[in-house]
């Protein structure tokens, strides 16, 4: 892991981090208890899906380090307050703004994804899916 910490943390083209979350939603609810029958978490089935989806290395923890965030994204109190984030009854909705700035936001060497520009990337693309949504 500490060869993968060294590495630089490229951005994914947002189609790319659409279709990793559907596949790791998809080995989430595989399990609705959450573990197969030899016990394992259904977070590493997830992942290990995307892995297979997702084969080359750069790519894959370019990936895995922006699903691993994704629970703190949805948690982040600003995107609840824009109404970029919402929680109901009928499940969670996130705005195609938030998915398309973590494709692009940048992280640390160390992983952390780097807050304040992940906030100004997801108004930056809000206001782009706006316009575009006018013409």
């Amino acid at each position: 892991m500490i060869e993968a910490a060294e590495e630089k943390v490229n951005p994914v083209a947002p189609e790319r981090l659409h279709q990793a979350l559907g596949i790791y939603q998809s080995a989430l609810v595989a399990d609705p208890d959450g573990t197969t029958g030899e016990d394992e978490p259904a977070a590493l089935r997830g992942m290990l899906a995307v892995k297979r989806e997702f084969p080359d290395p750069k790519e894959y923890l370019s990936l895995s380090l922006r699903l691993k965030r994704f629970t703190e994204i949805v948690a982040d109190k600003k995107l609840m307050k824009w109404g970029m984030v919402k929680h109901s009854e009928g499940g969670l909705e996130v705005h195609d703004a938030v998915v398309n700035a973590l494709a692009a936001a940048p992280f640390r060497k160390s992983g952390v994804l780097d807050k304040d520009v992940f906030h100004e990337l997801v108004k930056a693309e809000f206001n782009r899916l706006e316009a575009a949504e006018k013409t």
